[in-house]
């Protein structure tokens, strides 16, 4: 009975829990006046929250996979993040999102004057943390909930383009909750900004993912790659103004989807038979 109901209403309990855990974590952090956690801030109850928060789409895929298909179900989501034999050009695509940016920045530095050389504005222990901050916060903790669990069921039923679109903005939603917490990192970015940047990067993983037999090792290398060009051009490196790299930013990942989709079409984007795609259309 519960089995069949879990089943049937897997997509929206998914993102039932996924918000509402989202909710009532950021909840506990407004009403108690908890500082975020961060590589420069570290705080026990912080850092039990962002635990919560960052792992909430992998707790929901998993949980629900259990009731659904058991311990095999769950195993199948893991070895997703064991396909690693893809081809080089996987890796090259997924490293582009920082290695464009990066390029951007420095041409700018460059044809404005404003080359200094470049510093890192970082000690290696701070770097540490931050990288391994930006493994887990997002790339590790997410994938296998979007990716792995979420992407396949709405790729049954509709195009991988209109799938993109869908699950970058409900993405969007789930971080929405953040903008109340006055030292997230989602402050320093307008929400406009923010849903372009989500869907547009749903968009290339939805490629990447039907392109590499559901790979979340590769979906996870785009999101770290995406979030951490930020990191490290911005706060790290500091070459160029904020509002510069994401206007730039905007334009070059537009043009990397405009190519994307021109080569490989907008229902599957891939080129590849139906029987090796990472999920399967239902009925109508």
């Amino acid at each position: 009975m519960v089995k069949k109901f879990v089943e049937k209403n897997a997509l929206s309990l998914f993102f039932i829990i996924c918000y509402s855990g989202m909710i009532v974590a950021v909840l506990i952090q407004v009403l108690f006046k908890i500082s975020s956690f961060t590589p420069e801030n570290f705080n026990l109850f912080g850092f039990i929250l962002w635990i919560f928060q960052a792992f909430n789409p992998t707790i929901a895929a998993l949980f629900i996979t259990g009731i659904i298909h058991g311990r095999d179900g769950i195993k199948h989501l893991f070895r997703g993040f064991l396909k690693y034999r893809v081809g080089f050009f996987w890796y090259f695509a997924a490293f582009l999102l920082i290695l464009a940016p990066l390029a951007l920045a420095i041409f700018y530095t460059l044809f404005t004057g404003a080359w200094k050389g470049i510093t890192f504005n970082a000690s290696f222990p701070l770097f540490i943390a931050t990288l391994l901050f930006s493994i887990f916060s997002g790339p590790l903790s997410e994938e296998m909930g979007w990716r792995g669990f979420a992407l396949p069921r709405i790729e049954s039923r509709f195009s991988a383009l209109v799938s993109s679109l869908l699950l970058g903005f409900l993405w969007f939603l789930w971080h929405i909750p953040l903008y109340f917490v006055p030292d997230s990192s989602q402050m320093g970015i307008p929400p406009y900004i923010y849903i372009a940047l989500v869907i547009s990067i749903s968009i290339l993983m939805t490629w990447a993912y039907n392109n590499t037999e559901g790979s979340l090792l590769i979906t996870f290398l785009f999101h770290f790659c995406f979030n951490y060009g930020t990191v490290l051009i911005i706060n790290q490196l500091k070459l160029i103004p904020t509002i510069v790299y994401y206007i730039g930013g905007s334009i070059m990942i537009g043009i990397y989807i405009i190519v994307v989709i021109s080569y490989s079409g907008i229902q599957k984007f891939s080129k590849k038979p139906d029987e090796v795609m990472p999920f399967k259309k239902t009925s109508k």
